[in-house]
């Protein structure tokens, strides 16, 4: 940013924003009274460059539970749009929908307005927090159950399932049945949380937000709302892009280890076109075969001596996925490390191996200036010495940059509750003792989660200080209590909600995707058909190492009763254009499955990009390219550049 930039930005935040006209629409109930919207704060950290009111908004959206049902019971869902920075955007904005189920996107606008940055140069950018997700996730969400266990969620003692001590079968825990019970007796219609119903929010929340055409994108789960929505609703759609691909058509949960078999295919593949690798390791399919069949017999041994599991030999196939915010290493040392990891017990070297031991299974890239030095005179190793330390400069003074930012956005809400921090600070200082004792911390958390279930009141603050604190931590806490405004009461009681939502979130989140999971996928998928199809891979390996999940998974389920949803798991038709790409590292969605779902698309462009995890435009640049060319013109055929350009090379011993 120029300096000009920084301090107009300093200034947009101290001042009042300049509210555009679309934004200032929303604060009047937005574009359709049967879908009203209602303007709230963003949750933080916003970006950088994030002025809110003006360059982003956000609030919900009020729809029917059941859409056929409009004066029914209706719910919430948490919304933000991010501003296009052109004076002249597209009109159709690209609306994100993200994965999980249950999994929330709005929580985290710092990191999706970075992914998404070059797509607001021209178009605005819609994200929601789908029904029974995190910030949507009110009417699904079994506070009293929950609250109990949070003692347990704290310490990592927390399950929803449990083994009985008279049998091996894993079942839902009491707790599990508690909670869905719970839910129901609150009024929710847990049969309406689908993604049939998604596909009908995310047309009510576009006309609310006054947008008559508009293009999908789609990650993990994300890609099976946007064909159900191609399937329900394809009326204001404009183009999709789903990446990290999830067809209707496949059983998620039976083929849970088949994305991580298609990974190990790809790389083996990969080594063998490359001329140098396939000539250093000319039996990478035999030794990685035998390799793992000792493993599972126990007979592969370390230089200690000591069985080397089989998650030991495929660690680093798997750990790539995940690794966007900086990417892996790994596939150019996966062949030598199986070749050294198969012959370890023989006493032989093994640098790779004892590299990727030391960085967990995720060894990182070298630096673009490795070897450039090589070879150049001393001046010039000199000003490339000056260059890279100019760079780090920049990088860090970037980074202070953001910090300042941030803490500025955070005076500025203090400024106007100052003694939210001061009474948050206070409890953490009268803490020490409470924490001591077990019990008593037990009660503590059990208190201050149970804060959320009235309204803010300073009374409910009081009674809760009275209750917990010791004598000498009362009086001052007591006193700042009486001094707070009515802002600063609902502050504490808004940090009460982060606080323990932050706490319980992925606790809440395996709740939130079994709601779907298990309503959608059941009996579509089961035990005995994720253990058939795991078996019958060209590496079932992977699929013991899934069993605890898919043991987990399906024993949940048994504590929620399947809706049929006849045709939900039918290929979806449409000649809307479709860019469906997929990673060669993904071990959520198969490699293979973005061409599957591109099958009855018929105008669907695929890309199957190397070095890419789950949801390929967080890992390679060029991916964000793609999707803005193909968003400038959905018809245009793309070619392969970003493939030939993200191609793995191979360390060769």
């Amino acid at each position: 940013m120029e300096l000009i930039e920084i301090l107009a930005l300093i200034a947009g935040l101290v001042g009042e924003p300049q509210i555009p006209d679309r934004f200032a629409a929303y604060t009047n109930g937005g574009n359709n009274s049967d879908y009203p919207v209602m303007v709230a704060k963003c949750p933080t950290p916003l970006g950088r460059n994030e002025i809110e009111g003006e360059t982003i908004v956000c609030g919900t959206v009020n729809v029917p539970e059941r859409h056929d049902a409009p004066s029914g019971q209706r719910i919430d869902l948490f919304f933000t749009v991010m501003r296009a920075h052109s004076t002249y955007p597209e009109p159709d904005p690209v609306l994100h929908l993200h994965g999980g189920p249950g999994g929330g996107v709005v929580s985290r606008i710092e990191m999706f307005a970075e992914i998404f940055e070059p797509i607001r140069q021209t178009r605005d950018v819609v994200m929601f927090d789908q029904r029974a997700s995190v910030l949507s996730s009110t009417s699904t969400t079994c506070r009293g159950a929950l609250d109990r266990s949070l003692g347990d969620v704290i310490t990592g003692s927390f399950s929803f399932t449990e083994t009985p001590p008279d049998d091996t079968r894993i079942t839902p825990a009491a707790l599990l049945r508690d909670c869905v019970a719970e839910i129901e007796a609150a009024g929710t219609d847990l049969a309406a949380y689908s993604t049939e119903e998604n596909a009908n929010d995310t047309a009510a929340l576009m006309n609310a937000l006054g947008y008559e055409t508009y293009n999908l994108h789609g990650i993990s789960y994300g890609t099976r709302l946007a064909l159900e929505i191609l399937r329900s609703h394809p009326e204001n759609v404009r183009s999709a892009v789903i990446d990290g691909v999830a067809p209707l058509q496949v059983p998620l949960y039976d083929t849970l280890a088949v994305p991580g078999s298609e990974v190990i295919e790809i790389t083996l593949a990969e080594c063998a076109a490359d001329a140098a690798c396939n000539a250093a390791f000319p039996d990478f399919r035999d030794v990685l075969r035998d390799t793992l069949d000792r493993a599972t017999a126990g007979e592969l041994l370390s230089n200690s001596g000591d069985p080397l599991p089989v998650i030991a030999v495929l660690t680093p196939f798997l750990a790539r996925n995940g690794t966007y915010a900086d990417p892996s290493a790994a596939t150019a040392l996966i062949p030598a490390f199986v070749y050294e990891i198969a012959r370890m017990a023989d006493g032989e070297p093994t640098p790779i191996v004892d590299k990727i031991i030391a960085t967990d299974g995720y060894p990182r890239r070298t630096s673009p200036l490795d070897g450039v030095r090589d070879g150049l005179l001393d001046v010039e190793i000199a000003a490339v010495d000056e260059a890279e330390s100019s760079a780090e400069v920049a990088v860090q003074s970037d980074e202070a940059l953001d910090g300042a930012i941030d803490a500025l956005r955070e005076r500025l809400l203090e400024t106007e509750v100052p003694l939210t921090r001061i009474f948050d600070d206070e409890m953490i200082r009268g803490a020490g003792k409470i924490l001591e004792n077990e019990d008593r911390r037990r009660a503590a958390l059990l208190g201050y989660a149970q804060l959320r279930e009235g309204e803010p009141d300073p009374e409910a603050l009081r009674n809760y200080v009275r209750d917990t604190f010791p004598q000498e931590s009362q009086r001052r806490l007591l006193a700042l209590i009486d001094a707070m405004s009515d802002a600063e009461v609902d502050a504490i009681f808004a940090n009460v909600q982060r606080g323990v939502s932050r706490t319980l979130k992925e606790t809440a989140g395996n709740l939130h995707t079994w709601i779907y999971a298990c309503q959608e996928s059941i009996p579509f998928n089961s035990l005995e058909g994720f253990r058939e199809t795991s078996a019958a891979l060209p590496w079932p390996e992977v699929g013991l190492i899934y069993e605890p999940v898919a043991t987990e998974f399906f024993a949940a389920c048994s504590a929620f009763t399947p809706v049929e949803r006849p045709g939900f798991h039918d290929p979806v038709v449409s000649d809307i254009p479709v860019l469906s790409i997929g990673g060669t590292w993904d071990m959520q969605t198969a490699p293979s499955w973005p061409a599957l779902a591109a099958e009855t698309l018929p105008n669907a462009q695929t890309f199957l990009i190397p070095e890419a995890g789950h949801g390929a435009i967080a890992y390679q640049d060029c991916v964000v390219d793609m999707t803005q060319a193909f968003l400038t013109n959905p018809m245009r055929t793309l070619p392969d550049t970003c493939i030939e350009q993200t191609r793995p090379s191979f360390h060769i011993p």
